[in-house]
Order: C-alpha cells, then structure tokens, then sequence
C-alpha cells in the first residue's frame, strides 16, 4: 500500500508540474484555447486522457505543416500559433422541427442512417422494443434489426420486407431477426456482390424454459454479418468475431455493448471505436481498436475517461470530416434521478488521426437533453428528455446532418456546414496566426459569421512570423462582412495567392464582432 501511495503521489506531481509549467504562458500563445487541467478533482495522469494540453505537450508554435485542399477548421490548436483575445464556442445544431420520427415508441435503439445517391436515397437500421424471443426451441435471441426508408430523411416509411414476422412486433419490415447493428458498411467496390453490404452484429442466446429465461446458450459477442443489399443477411454464428466482457476483470476480455465500428476512408482501416469498463468503481470509457478485414483486430487503447466524478463516457460515435475526424462522446450523468435511462448528453471531440483524441470546447455541451429538470419518471417530459446518443452524421447540401436516438424514437438536427467550433472575437478585437504551412492552391476562403458592425480581415506574414508580404497583408485585405459558409478573401491586388504557396508563409485573421469556422485553398 505504501508503495502504491507513492506512485499515486508521483502522479499528481506530474500532473502538479504540467499545470504550474503551464500557469505562466502569456495571451501569445494557444492556452487561453486549451482545456485546464485540474491537479484535485483528478490526480492520476492516465485520467488526463483526450486533455490536448496532456496529448500534446509539445508547443508546435514554429514547427510547419502542410495542409491539403480540405477545409482547416479550428476545433483545435493543430494549426494554430498564436492567439489573442479569441475563445473557441462549440456551436449545437438545431434540432429539426419534423421530430420525433419514426414516434411510435417502438425504436429502442437506433443503430445506423446511410445516405445514398439512388432510391431510397435514405436508409435506415434500427432496434424495435423487442427484447428476447424465440429463436429455435429452446431457444431465445436478443433483440430485432428493423429497417426503414427514406427520399428526403425526414419521412421515413417501414417496408414490408416479408421476410420475419416478430411476435408483439406489428410491422413487417426486420431484416435481421436478432441483434444489435453496431457496425454497418457499404461496399460497392466489393468482387462478391453477396457481400456489398458488411455488419458487425451483437449477438446474445439464452436457454428457454417454460417461457422463461435461462442459461446463456451462446454468450454476447460480436459476429460478422453480410448481405447483398443491406435487407438479407447472412451470418457467421459459429465464430465470434470479438467477445463482450463476462465477469469484473481487468484488464478487459472483451468490449461492452456500446460499440460502435466504421470505416475510416482516410486511413484505410475498420475502426472500433469500443467500450470499455474500468472497476473499483465500475466506470464505462472508450477505446480504439482497429482491422483489415473486420476479423483481426489490434488490441484496444484508451481514449476517453470521464473528467469529473459524477460523469461516466457511456458511448461514443465518429465521423470523417474534412480530412479529420469529429467524434460526438456520450457523457452520462450517475447521479440522474434514474439511473436505468442511461442519461445522455453530448460533448464534442475530435481526432487528426483516428487514433488520438482530444476534448473541443471542454466544458461546453453539444447537446443538451431537452428536459433536465425532470425529477420523476411519470412526470411529462419530451420525448427526447432523456438521451441523445448520435448515431450517425453526414453532410447534405451545405448543412451537417446528425441522426440521434431518443426515447422510443429518432431524431434528427443540423448545423451549419464546418459549424462544429468557432473562434470568437467580441467588440475589442482579436487575433490568430497559424503555424508556417505548406499548401496547394490559388484562392484563399473563409467560412465566417460577422456581425454588421464587425469585421473579418485576413493576411498572410512570412514563416518567421513578420508581416513581410505587403501586397497580401492584413491591411490590404478588403474587409468581410455579413454570415458566408464560402467566402473568398481579396486583396486590393486581386486574389492569387498562389506564388506564396512555396514560401511556407503563416495567415494572420484579425477579427472583430465575428466568428471564424474555418479555412481552405482552391484553385490550381
């Protein structure tokens, strides 16, 4: 025990040492953007998990990057260098005024929205209110994948797919007939046209006496699953692809049934985005794993851990985003008034390799449940007053889309496009630079909200960090007013940036009354 405490005290004086050598950093650089660390509410370093200060100690201020043709936006301090009086808002999407759908209380779970370019251009999986049923004699599977469809996203239709008929279910449309969906992927490009469509399925068998429940049969893990068309499936049921945890171990034997598997299109790889269950106490928080073939697959490391006592991270769900990615965390309150809800509100994150997550905006929510004042279970409250776990995202027309579950039903709410964090400066005036970057392109935009007595002016200085390039300076920049989510910046001698592309130069936006989302090069 003693020698325990002596790591333990270790810990937080590590901790004690990165937050005191951090304590005297001036308004010229990046910490007024950082999440603070908290040396008392949490001692050991490993609970610093997604902390960007903590990921990332090292100041990048100097180093030069190079950026592609995808929008730059600023949920992070990746690019930045230097910042003065500006702070970062994480912004929450509008929830649509056609929810809830689907709202016959017979959605438990949404599992996954795909949005395709052909009829039903909407697709949709989900787990009806059906638990247990019988499966074989003597036999009874966990839960029911149901499938729905769409043309605009908002009116959703249950097709009768004649396949299953579910008893207490009244609809035709279960395309698999047991299981949880936590992965699904569309694979046009896949040879085997029986095999277009690929999922990760949990899957959970019990003996079935007189009705009643008994012994596992076969215990909850995941299996894989394929079908050529996304309505009829085939499975593996005889090898399980990656166990669930059985039993209050660690390190862990398994992952929990809040996982989630997508394809990550910049990496090439099958990630699993897992959850992960910390004992002494019980505490839920999530890591990544990853896989070629969605059979192998590398052992998970941990991502996110709840930052304060009352905060456990009960899920988590990612999309790929401009180059990047953008994860919406899951965080659950223990001390909700019933704790068998799984209270959920969103925060945001995000990662610049699919593996390394840190916190955006810490502190500030994504989305709050509608209803927080809520004190019983029969008292009248929304129908979404409980949970909003996202479950899927995308961007149609210049809006982000996000499919979230509910109670009983889907919802679904929207930002502007890039509209995920911004930098603000308020009436005084403030002021980013980024690092020197390395870029390809002609035509510098900005996506920008500027208020009408504000005002966005951009300029580019040389790597070094002087204002050196006249022509396209801060003050020949013709100033940007009014909401653009594509703005093209000009100069008083035009817009060719492009001969600056090889001098590695920094950009300079001096903003006042305004918010800045993001920034891109276009042009060749």
């Amino acid at each position: 025990m003693r020698s325990l405490n002596k790591v333990r005290w270790w810990r937080i004086a590590v901790v004690l040492l990165v937050a005191a050598g951090n304590a005297d950093a001036g308004p010229a650089d990046t910490d007024s953007l950082l999440e603070v660390v908290d040396p008392e509410m949490l001692p050991l370093v490993w609970q610093q998990q997604a902390n960007e200060r903590m990921m990332f100690p090292m100041r990048m201020a100097d180093i030069a990057a190079r950026i592609g043709r995808e929008r730059q936006l600023f949920v992070d301090n990746a690019l930045i260098g230097k910042a003065e009086n500006v702070t970062r808002q994480v912004h929450q999407p509008v929830r649509s005024p056609h929810n809830p759908m689907l709202a016959d209380q017979t959605v438990w779970w949404l599992q996954h929205v795909i949005k395709f370019d052909e009829s039903p251009r909407f697709r949709m999986w989900y787990n009806p209110a059906v638990n247990f049923h019988l499966w074989k004699p003597n036999q009874r599977i966990r839960f029911v994948t149901a499938y729905a469809v769409s043309e605009d996203g908002v009116n959703w239709e249950r097709p009768d797919l004649g396949l299953y008929k579910i008893p207490k279910y009244p609809y035709g449309n279960v395309a698999l007939p047991y299981g949880m969906m936590h992965g699904l992927f569309h694979e046009p490009w896949e040879p085997d046209p029986q095999k277009r469509f690929k999922a990760i399925v949990c899957v959970e068998i019990k003996e079935d006496k007189n009705g009643k429940l008994g012994d596992l049969m076969m215990p909850e893990g995941y299996y894989l699953h394929w079908s050529p068309d996304g309505i009829h499936w085939q499975g593996d049921l005889e090898n399980m692809v990656i166990p669930s945890p059985v039993g209050r171990v660690f390190p862990m034997n398994g992952i929990g049934d809040t996982s989630r598997f997508w394809w990550d299109s910049i990496r090439k790889k099958y990630m699993g985005d897992v959850k992960l269950i910390l004992y002494n106490p019980t505490q839920r928080c999530r890591g990544m794993m990853e896989s070629d073939d969605l059979v192998h697959w590398t052992r998970p490391h941990l991502t996110f851990h709840g930052t304060e006592p009352n905060i456990q991270i009960y899920g988590h769900s990612a999309m790929v985003y401009e180059g990047m990615y953008i994860g919406f965390r899951w965080r659950s309150p223990t001390d909700y008034f019933w704790q068998e809800v799984h209270a959920i509100e969103l925060a945001l994150d995000c990662s610049r390799d699919g593996l390394i997550w840190t916190r955006v905006g810490a502190g500030q929510l994504f989305m709050e449940r509608s209803d927080t004042e809520r004190k019983t279970w029969a008292a009248p409250h929304a129908w979404d007053a409980d949970q909003m776990a996202a479950r899927s995202a995308f961007v149609v027309d210049d809006r982000i889309w996000l499919y979230y579950n509910g109670g009983g039903s889907v919802g679904l709410a929207t930002l502007r496009r890039d509209g995920f964090a911004s930098l603000n400066a308020d009436d005084a005036g403030g002021t980013v630079v980024t690092r020197p970057l390395t870029f390809k392109g002609k035509r510098l935009h900005v996506n920008a909200e500027v208020a009408e007595d504000g005002e966005l002016r951009v300029g580019f200085r040389t790597r070094d960090g002087k204002r050196g390039v006249q022509v396209f300076g801060i003050e020949e920049c013709v100033p940007i007013k009014g909401d653009h989510t594509d703005m093209k910046v000009a100069w008083r001698s035009g817009d060719d940036v492009g001969p600056l592309s090889d001098t590695i130069p920094r950009i300079e936006f001096k903003l006042r009354n305004a918010k800045l989302y993001s920034f891109w090069f276009e042009g060749d």
